[in-house]
C-alpha cells in the first residue's frame, strides 16, 4: 500500500512539474515579448500598465525558479504555445500599419492583457490546487503570491479601460 501512495506522490509531482513547466514558458516569453507590446501602445497608462505587468512578470519567473528548487527540477520550455499565440495575436491587432485607430489598437492591447493575466492566473490556481496534495506550504505561497499579482494586473487594465473609455467619452 506504501508503494501505491509513493507512485501517487510521484504522479502528482511530475504533474506539478508539467503545470509549471507550461507557466515558466510563458513566463520567459512574456519576460522577452513585453517591451515590443509597450511601444505599440499609444496611451500612457496602458503603456506603464504593461511595464508594471513585465516587473510582475519577472518577480513571478523567479517564485517559478525557487519552485523548481524545492522540487528538485529543472525548469523546461514545454508547452508554450497557447500564450504564445495570444501574444502573437496582440502584435497582429497592434500593428499600428493596419489602418486601426488608436483606440481600437489600445483596446485590442488591453483584451489581450487581460487574457493573459487571467490565463496566467488560471494556471497559477491549478498549480495551487494539485500541490494540496502534495502539501507543501513554501510552494503554495509563491503559488498564492503569483495569483494575487495576476489578479491584481488583471484589475488594473479594467480600471485603465474605464479611464481610457471615460477619457475618450468626454472629449
Amino acid at each position: 500500500m506504501s508503494d501505491f501512495r509513493t507512485n501517487d506522490r510521484n504522479e502528482i509531482r511530475a504533474l506539478v512539474i508539467h503545470q509549471l513547466n507550461r507557466v515558466n514558458c510563458t513566463k520567459g516569453y512574456l519576460i522577452r515579448n513585453l517591451p515590443d507590446l509597450t511601444e505599440l501602445a499609444t496611451h500612457k497608462n496602458l503603456q506603464l500598465a504593461i511595464a508594471e505587468t513585465l516587473e510582475d512578470t519577472k518577480k513571478q519567473q523567479e517564485r517559478v525558479d525557487e519552485i523548481y528548487g524545492l522540487l528538485n527540477s529543472k525548469a523546461s520550455d514545454d508547452g508554450c504555445e497557447v500564450i504564445k499565440a495570444v501574444i502573437e495575436e496582440a502584435y497582429h491587432f497592434g500593428n499600428r500599419n493596419n489602418g486601426l485607430t488608436k483606440i481600437i489598437n489600445d483596446m485590442d492591447i488591453i483584451l489581450y492583457m487581460r487574457l493573459i493575466e487571467n490565463i496566467c492566473l488560471t494556471a497559477f490556481n491549478m498549480l495551487k490546487h494539485i500541490n494540496k496534495f502534495l502539501g507543501d506550504e513554501q510552494v503554495t505561497q509563491l503559488l498564492l503570491e503569483c495569483c494575487d499579482e495576476n489578479a491584481d494586473n488583471d484589475k488594473l487594465f479594467r480600471l485603465i479601460t474605464e479611464e481610457y473609455l471615460t477619457e475618450k467619452v468626454q472629449s
